[in-house]
């Protein structure tokens, strides 16, 4: 009953904070690029018969492979299908996809408070279902009508550490457990990785005091299991031979390979040298060398995505992408606080409990079976700095030490419960507003301090709505727009697109770049012809747009955005949000 009740509070949480944005998702606009590229993929798999990773009409026409893997596309695939002989597979989908952020946020909330129960008192544990919608790190990417799978990542790393806390102790099952859950995490998209390894890891330090090989065996099954299965149902665009980094591939195949592999030596090694006093560090060889031989092969893993391109089209390509821009100013507040909070908790009590027995990892106290050792604290501290590092480092990633923060909340709450004290309720009063309070009003004020980029001027809608009619005319054809609005212009209408911003993609979406920067002479420029369009869409916007902010402002978009239509481009339609529609003649 308790979990179906913070299931509640955080789903009811997520709605009530978007009220303002309900209006708008249920007219039919979602909230980012990305979800309207979801959903399109999935339908177009619905109309080919099967789900597919290349959406056709991006890159003038060739498709462009996203490199997202499958496991949330037939999740929303699953919701959608009992709708769609009802209302049909479009609506069906965004009924489903919407659907997802409530239902994701109550999801979060539950598996972080079930992970942290065996260590906090019960009444506490709605702090991190609390916290799992209203901490602006996590709120911002659940907002309504966002179809995608950050939260549902969060949920699968959540998971993995709570059965891997309860594997500590050698229970097997959920040994297993903590190998699915890691699985399925790494499928849903390999920025998990890293975090589940961490799960693992701690786990494998149990070693050093117990001979735990057999629940090291479980887990490293469970995730072989579901990267074995999740591989050939769900192998990359180009085919099962084809190293993949960004989703499921062999090469993460290979790395559940060797985590099976180097736990079953594990095994071996628990027999024959039990009491060996080299068993400890031979064991933590066995495990290690093998991943640090695997990373050397398959480095990229470890760069991410940035190891994909070069580095004058990485600056160019991530530039224009607000999430993987570093935070400042406001941001660090607003985002970082919580995580930087739970580091240095964990790192006081790591410090505070210094002078226990390191062999002896858990107490039972008031709160129950809980970590006392320095060492268990102290890996905390240095996940938890690894997660702000990269929310430094990339807006996207701050949500990963914000989960550090909700998870840890119940904890210390309970903790200062224990201790007690005349200041007791004082000290949970807040910590509870340093938590949930200051980084929400630091964004409120931060949403209230940002001026008009050009003010004195009205600036239409440019929502895309209702474009379908202005594109009707350009209906197969290549149109030239910014590729941030690609998703929705090809989920809305039936023309092929320039470019857009997904990283198998880069090609095209520099070609969409150099068309926006080129100089409008009296005749089509190179880049423009070069793109293969034969029209030209655009609506003015506040602010100069990111792709031509470094040049002289004599560039396609700063012509038309003046309104001096160069003489190679006829208008041929406009539409009241905005938008007007050119034609590229000769």
């Amino acid at each position: 009953m308790i979990y179906l009740l913070l299931f509640l509070l955080s789903a009811g949480l997520n709605i009530l904070l978007g009220l303002h944005q309900w209006p708008s998702v249920l007219a039919g606009n979602l909230q980012d690029p990305d979800s309207y590229m979801r959903l399109l993929r999935i339908e177009q798999g619905v109309h080919l018969g099967h789900l597919v990773t290349t959406v056709s009409g991006d890159d003038s026409g060739a498709g462009v492979m996203v490199e997202w893997s499958r496991l949330l596309d037939m999740i929303i695939w699953l919701f959608a299908a009992p709708l769609a002989p009802l209302i049909g597979w479009h609506k069906a989908l965004f009924t489903a996809g919407v659907a997802l952020g409530p239902l994701g946020v109550g999801a979060l909330g539950v598996s972080l408070a079930w992970t942290v129960e065996p260590l906090a008192v019960r009444r506490y544990l709605w702090a991190a279902a609390a916290c799992a919608a209203i901490l602006p790190a996590l709120a911002s990417i659940a907002p309504p009508g966002v179809v995608h799978y950050h939260v549902a990542q969060l949920v699968l790393i959540s998971l993995t550490a709570g059965c891997v806390l309860r594997a500590v102790h050698g229970d097997l099952w959920f040994g297993f457990l903590a190998g699915l859950s890691g699985g399925f995490a790494i499928w849903m998209t390999p920025e998990t990785m890293p975090f589940v390894l961490m799960a693992y890891a701690a786990l494998a330090l149990r070693w050093l005091y117990v001979p735990n090989a057999t629940a090291l065996l479980a887990t490293a099954a469970g995730c072989f299991d579901v990267l074995v299965v999740g591989f050939f149902i769900d192998p990359p665009a180009g085919g099962y031979a084809i190293p993949e980094i960004d989703r499921l591939s062999y090469v993460y195949v290979t790395l559940g390979l060797i985590l099976l592999a180097s736990s079953a030596v594990l095994t071996r090694i628990q027999v024959k040298a039990k009491a060996a006093t080299w068993r400890g560090p031979l064991g933590l060889a066995v495990m290690g060398v093998p991943l640090a031989g695997w990373i050397a092969v398959f480095p990229g893993v470890i760069e991410g995505p940035s190891g994909l391109l070069p580095p004058n089209e990485l600056k160019a390509f991530f530039g224009v992408i607000t999430e993987q821009i570093a935070p400042h100013g406001w941001e660090l507040i607003v985002f970082l606080l919580p995580g930087a909070w739970a580091v240095l908790y964990a790192a006081l009590r790591a410090w505070h409990e210094r002078k226990q027995n390191c062999a002896n990892l858990v107490e039972t106290s008031l709160l129950g079976a809980r970590p006392r050792s320095p060492l268990a604290w102290a890996y905390v501290a240095l996940c938890a700095a690894v997660a702000l590092a990269l929310g430094v480092g990339y807006l996207l990633f701050t949500s990963f030490s914000a989960i550090f923060a909700a998870a840890l909340l119940p904890i210390a709450l309970s903790e200062i419960e224990a201790k007690g004290g005349r200041l007791a309720a004082g000290r949970r009063i807040g910590l509870l507003a340093l938590i949930l309070l200051v980084p929400f009003l630091a964004a409120e004020a931060k949403g209230r301090a940002i001026p008009p980029s050009r003010p004195g001027k009205a600036y239409p809608s440019c929502s895309l709505r209702h474009i379908a009619p202005l594109l009707a005319p350009a209906a197969g054809q290549v149109v030239l727009a910014q590729p941030e609005d690609t998703p929705e212009l090809l989920y809305r209408s039936h023309i092929e697109a320039v470019g857009s911003l997904y990283e198998h993609g880069v090609p095209a979406f520099m070609k969409d770049r150099a068309a926006w920067r080129a100089a409008p002479g009296r005749s089509e420029p190179r880049a423009v012809v070069a793109t293969g369009a034969s029209y030209v869409l655009f609506c003015p916007k506040p602010g100069r747009y990111l792709l031509v902010a470094d040049l002289p402002p004599h560039t396609l978009w700063d012509t038309l955005d003046k309104g001096n239509v160069p003489p190679w481009l006829r208008a041929i339609g406009h539409d009241a949000a905005g938008w007007t529609l050119y034609k590229i003649v000769p």
